[in-house]
């Protein structure tokens, strides 16, 4: 099983001449759990019919050797992977040949250069021998060289498998060139082209399957904003244009594009879409933007619940409650606070605030506190005028804060902002009027404020590290989100309903509770320490990785394959009672360890002398 693959097997052909293929042969057997090998014997050249070849093998890489294998890398699509010739394989064919003559005709493709070439001029002196060296570039050059060198009465050949062919056909003894640890070296690296060939042909396909085949139109422009790369669609759209100037900038509603997710109702001619903009970044450098206009035709025609709509999949009480309490919260003008672990899906229930609050028509505004410079905090939150200060944007720039007037603004991560910065946002929160940096204007604010955060707030604000009156104004309503391993009713809910969108995604024509079934067992027993996130992210995988799995069924090879997590140790809900054993396990071990000192013992195990008297008693009890 290829890494990467599942259990799919690269296709491999040998394409060479009978030497050749017996030496891959006889090395080939440890790795036939891993590819699928072929062997075709013949001599590269013009005449040979490849295309009905490719079609009747169908292989991810070809391996051949010499003249053989450069012909068909440049005949061939298919990637081509050639035996190497390493210096031990020259002496050690020499040193063989020597055994029939002290006279050796070593043929090799192209010229040698380097350390070979210093090899191959010293090789008769290093092994006492009389070297007569030729060199070809083809197959038909090779038959040239070789006819012409028996006019020199060769008594031993050194070369490849086609050489030694020529020579085994007028009756004079050969050796090939190659060695049992190069052809080894050749399959390892063929196994690695074909790998690399089927994970790149396969993101091609999902590519192409996610960025054509969508209602959507997709722009993917560059960190200044000029197309790099459109889809179908938007080139409808867009007409004979291939560049963005100003006007076409201003009517697509990209001018004003930021550096962060957004969420918008845009008009474009008399049409109305739903812009969303992801930022791409890798590494702190901006990257460029992946910018979709959904239209609303496209969105209506979505025959869903209108909770699945959302993403937002609810099946145990508590989380019912939850989304109740979010409906509740998002018809009222206060903020409200979400808690809970990374990846509950706090952002899911700031969409369902924003889907039914008074300004579902409105821009969500997501910003994510964690990753906001405090240097350019006031400048993104609150936006400037032109000239405000060095280096600042020509026109100006429309900050966070006025972009998600009339909608709803999301505080991600709002724990980590700044003590400095907690009170200018205080200040435009209380006020609801905005000022941009460097303007005389105020704009007035309507907006709804929804914040998350993953740790306990007010334990920040006892600690001194947020401040009281913030957390106050942000903490008017208050939704906890409980880890998914406290709600295992909705695993089974939340599964089949990412495995039903990531079948439709990729194509895969499979029932989705078909496939949790084969799941149920493993999930039900995962802790789940990404929650809702890693829940997402093991359907993706599954579902791509029954995409190339040839019996089409989840099997425990490709479980381990894809989702390696489910195995490791720990990995599992601790079974009932294995608490309480390993913690009196842990007493009896320090109790020998410290001879009974029961003071030591607490130190050691870092509880009150007290509390240790109460758990051997308990031991004792047991016993």
């Amino acid at each position: 099983m290829t890494r990467g693959l599942g259990t799919t097997k690269p296709r491999m052909l040998i394409l060479g001449f009978r030497r050749f293929s017996e030496l891959v042969y006889s090395v080939v057997g440890k790795y036939t759990q891993q590819i699928d090998l072929s062997f075709h014997d013949l001599g590269a050249s013009s005449k040979t019919n490849f295309d009905a070849l490719i079609d009747r093998y169908h292989p991810d890489v070809i391996m051949s050797a010499g003249a053989n294998a450069a012909y068909l890398a440049d005949t061939l699509a298919v990637p081509v992977v050639s035996q190497p010739v390493r210096d031990a394989d020259v002496i050690e064919a020499c040193i063989k040949a020597k055994q029939v003559s002290s006279k050796v005709h070593l043929f090799t493709y192209a010229e040698p250069t380097g350390v070979q070439a210093r090899l191959i001029a010293q090789l008769g002196d290093l092994l006492g021998i009389t070297v007569i060296h030729k060199f070809y570039r083809t197959s038909d050059e090779a038959s040239e060289v070789f006819y012409l060198s028996l006019a020199e009465k060769p008594e031993v050949v050194v070369g490849p498998s086609y050489t030694c062919h020529m020579a085994e056909k007028e009756g004079i003894p050969s050796i090939l060139l190659y060695s049992r640890e190069s052809a080894e070296d050749m399959i390892q690296n063929a196994m690695a082209v074909a790998q690399r060939s089927l994970l790149q042909a396969r993101h091609s396909y999902l590519r192409d399957h996610l960025f054509e085949q969508t209602e959507d139109l997709l722009f993917l422009l560059d960190p200044e904003k000029n197309i790099l790369e459109l889809n179908p669609k938007a080139q409808q759209a867009l007409g004979e244009a291939r560049r963005l100037n100003s006007r076409l900038r201003q009517s697509w509603h990209l001018n004003d594009i930021q550096n962060v997710h957004t969420e918008r109702w845009v008009a474009l001619a008399n049409d109305r879409y739903l812009q969303i903009v992801d930022v791409l970044e890798h590494n702190d450098h901006l990257l460029g933007y992946l910018v979709r206009y959904r239209p609303v035709q496209a969105m209506a025609a979505v025959k869903a619940p209108s909770i699945k709509a959302a993403n937002f999949v609810v099946s145990s009480p508590r989380m019912s409650k939850v989304a109740s309490l979010a409906k509740t919260y998002a018809v009222a003008h206060g903020a409200v606070l979400i808690v809970g672990e990374s990846g509950t899906g706090k952002e899911h229930i700031a969409r369902e605030i924003h889907r039914h609050s008074r300004h579902a028509n409105g821009p969500l505004v997501a910003v994510n506190c964690g990753s906001l410079p405090s240097e350019l905090f006031e400048s993104e939150m609150f936006g400037y005028e032109e000239g405000a200060f060095t280096n600042s944007r020509r026109g100006g720039h429309r900050g966070l804060l006025e972009q998600a007037n009339k909608g709803v603004l999301f505080l991600d991560e709002v724990a980590e902002m700044p003590l400095a910065q907690q009170s200018k946002l205080l200040r435009i929160l209380q006020d609801k009027v905005l000022r941009p940096v460097g303007s005389e204007r105020s704009i007035q604010l309507d907006l709804k404020v929804v914040a998350a955060t993953n740790r306990p707030l007010f334990q920040d604000v006892e600690e001194g590290r947020f401040r009281e009156d913030l957390y106050y104004r942000l903490n008017t309503f208050a939704l906890e989100i409980p880890p998914l391993r406290e709600r295992k009713e909705d695993i089974s809910a939340i599964a089949a309903y990412y495995l039903e969108v990531f079948a439709q995604q990729y194509g895969l024509s499979a029932s989705s509770d078909e496939i949790y079934a084969d799941l149920s067992a493993h999930f039900e027993r995962y802790r789940w320490p990404g929650n809702v996130r890693e829940l997402e992210s093991f359907c993706e995988r599954v579902v791509v990785a029954l995409m190339v799995e040839p019996s089409g069924n989840v099997t425990e090879a490709l479980l381990r394959a894809s989702l390696p997590e489910l195995f490791r140790e720990g990995a599992g809900f601790t079974a009932p009672g294995a608490l309480k054993q390993n913690e009196l396990q842990a007493i009896e071990s320090a109790m020998q360890m410290y001879d009974g000192d029961r003071q030591a013992v607490a130190e050691h195990l870092g509880i009150s002398t007290t509390t240790l008297w109460r758990r051997l008693k308990t031991l004792e009890q047991g016993r």
